[in-house]
């Protein structure tokens, strides 16, 4: 008699918002980046002094940096880069500018990040029409046969 395996696949997306900023933002792969605290002045001027630039041509200093950071912020996520100086989510932003100043501060963009999010899991549901939704970046796969 043999018995059906249940393999449930948990499909977890490390560092999603990190991923998405930079698709936009290709020239700052393998920088040190950090994701996190509220829409600042530097953001705005940023995007007002760079209207007319495509993004993935901003030059790397026109970005903020986390240097010189006050405020109570959070990290929401990190590049690689950055996590290899100690920052990561959840930590308060001050602390990261400690660890990191030179890491680059881009704040959170949650409409970005839920399109990338549907775009991801329609390929799953692609795949697997049974899937168990857990986040912007997680889902559950459960195979309807083994």
């Amino acid at each position: 008699m043999s018995e059906k395996i249940r393999r449930i696949a948990h499909l977890d997306m490390d560092a999603f918002y990190a991923s998405v900023e930079l698709l936009r933002y290709p020239q700052l792969q393998g920088l040190p980046v950090v994701i996190g605290g509220a829409r600042r002045a530097a953001d705005e001027t940023l995007r007002q002094t760079q209207q007319h630039t495509a993004l993935a041509r901003i030059a790397l200093d026109a970005f903020p940096r986390l240097q010189g950071y006050t405020g109570r912020g959070v990290v929401t996520t990190a590049t690689y880069a950055a996590r290899q100086f100690g920052v990561g989510s959840a930590l308060g932003l001050m602390k990261a500018a400690k660890l990191c100043p030179q890491a680059i501060l881009l704040p959170v963009d949650f409409a970005e990040y839920r399109k990338y999010s549907r775009a991801f899991k329609a390929i799953v549901t692609d795949i697997a029409p049974l899937m168990e939704d857990r986040g912007v970046d997680e889902v559950y796969r459960v195979p309807t046969t083994t």
